[in-house]
């Protein structure tokens, strides 16, 4: 009831339904006075009044089948057609068992290991990812419902999965006591719960047992269950690779900074860590690509990529890392090889197919970005950045009915996120240009100072409010917060965003002091 509701305030049901009474109230109060002034017969009123009354369901049932865009009134097909960039996950054991592994709760005294539970969870997603036959949504998917207390049976209809994983992370020094259980969703019954009180260098162990206990309980053929494949054995430095992936997840330049001097410290520990040094390079890499790191980000970048691949050729993070790598240095064709070789060793890494579609729009290969935005949402249908870059793709190539259905996709699912990271700048500045296309633009304008709020100072935060500017026309507007801001010169160059400020010569400007 509560999502029909929603589709019918979508719809402006509600909207049409209000506006219909005034106007018939009007008009009935001018019948009442004019028609006895004309001569009118008395039974005209009456008739007028049934005519209203007919006219009523009929207003409704055009407002909920036809909507008003940019390019007229149109039929409205976002749910009877979705859109494949904004896929639904499957339904419950469509395709066999599926599992959900919800964030594992920090219970630590001080509250400040949260960054284990979550790297703790993100290796666990990665390790079951990998076993054929097991459906397991990805980390923007389960770190969607972290903090909330949620019923397992509500998050599984959300994600459409079978099974859920949740537990607890209590870390003490080198001691850890880990707690996990596996639920059933349909009978709401308990498959298998244990907790390890072990030392920190057993974590290797200890999730490599939560992984074989669920393959037995849900009774999957196996003939050996795929390694986690941790890449080190040194457990002080696994730790920090876990804090460094939590860091650098959270986006913002401070943080992933930060996650820089961790994963270099990880690296430090265990020289042959290949999991640490790709973590590193996607961390220099998001540097330049976003924040104007330089050519020493760079360089680094490229140094910890080659040094991953070195070290373990089969890792897909590591040929992900290496392929990010080569499109923040613009050597785009040598980054198409490096995703492809990531895709073939884990075609269900949200990551590889997402960067590799960014890696497209440098290109200016937009029809192409498009297909490997879908492949991402394949894998991810619950990440936002994905439908919310497409959808001015797709109206650039001209196709503004799925550009539409990409922008409410997108925008509800920032709202979901938001729900739990209120303080992501990002979820607000990617949504605004979506917001105004669907005509909620006061709400623009509300996320657009909100992202500011939250990081004024981010070059990221003021590229995108530039391009959100650019398209409802305050151009001179746009052009300031351009000239404060970073992007890579071939993104800016195929950006169909920045297209009304194109030909200005201050964009002409910004571009040529991107070279130097």
């Amino acid at each position: 009831m509560r999502r029909f509701i929603r589709e019918l305030k979508r719809r402006s049901v509600f909207k049409v339904a209000t506006g219909y009474a005034v106007v018939a109230w009007v008009v009935m109060q001018v019948a009442d006075v004019m028609f006895p002034a004309l001569n009118l017969r008395p039974w005209t009123i009456t008739l007028v009044a049934a005519l209203l009354i007919i006219g009523f369901p009929i207003a409704l049932l055009l407002a909920w089948a036809y909507e008003i865009t940019p390019a007229g009134v149109t039929r409205d097909t976002s749910v009877d057609e979705p859109d494949v960039s904004a896929s639904a996950p499957p339904s419950p054991g469509k395709n066999g068992p599926s599992i959900a592994v919800l964030p594992f709760a920090d219970m630590s005294a001080g509250h400040d290991q949260g960054y284990f539970g979550d790297g703790l969870t993100e290796e666990l997603l990665s390790a079951l990812a990998r076993i054929p036959g097991l459906r397991v949504p990805s980390r923007t998917s389960c770190f969607a419902f972290k903090g909330k207390d949620l019923d397992v049976t509500v998050v599984a209809d959300r994600l459409r999965v079978t099974h859920v994983l949740e537990g607890s992370v209590r870390k003490s020094g080198d001691r850890l006591r880990i707690t996990a259980k596996l639920v059933e969703t349909a009978s709401d019954s308990h498959l298998w719960s244990d907790t390890y009180d072990r030392a920190l260098e057993d974590i290797f162990v200890i999730q490599d047992e939560i992984a074989r206990k669920i393959v037995e309980a849900l009774k999957l053929q196996l003939r050996s269950l795929p390694a986690a494949d941790p890449t080190t054995q040194d457990a002080r430095a696994y730790d920090l690779y876990l804090k460094g992936l939590s860091f650098y997840h959270r986006l913002d330049p401070k943080s992933i900074r930060y996650s820089i001097g961790v994963f270099r410290h990880a690296t430090d520990l265990d020289p042959e860590f290949a999991k640490a040094w790709a973590g590193l390079s996607m961390a220099h890499a998001a540097m330049t690509v976003y924040y104007s790191g330089g050519d020493t980000d760079l360089r680094a970048s490229d140094e910890a990529s080659r040094r991953a691949v070195d070290l373990a050729p089969r890792l897909a993070e590591a040929h992900t890392a290496r392929a990010v790598s080569f499109s923040a240095q613009e050597r785009f064709d040598e980054a198409v090889v490096a995703f492809g070789r990531a895709v073939e060793l884990n075609p269900r890494s949200f990551e590889t197919w997402y960067h590799y579609a960014r890696t497209a729009v440098h290109q200016g290969a937009l029809r192409r970005a498009l297909e490997l935005f879908e492949k991402a949402a394949d894998v991810d249908p619950q990440d936002y950045q994905g439908p919310l870059l497409a959808a001015p793709i797709y109206r650039s190539l001209g196709d503004e009915q799925k550009a539409v259905a990409a922008e409410r996709r997108g925008v509800e699912l920032a709202e979901r996120h938001l729900e739990s990271y209120p303080d992501n700048a990002r979820a607000y500045f990617l949504s605004v240009a979506a917001l105004y296309s669907l005509g909620e633009k006061k709400k623009a304008f509300d996320w657009a100072e909100k992202a500011m709020a939250i990081d004024p100072a981010n070059p990221g935060t003021r590229y995108n409010l530039a391009c959100f500017y650019a398209q409802v026309g305050q151009l001179d507007r746009a052009l300031d917060y351009l000239e404060g801001s970073v992007a890579s010169r071939s993104w800016a160059e195929n950006d169909p965003e920045l297209e009304p400020i194109r030909d200005h010569p201050r964009f002409r400007a910004y571009l040529e002091s991107m070279t130097k």
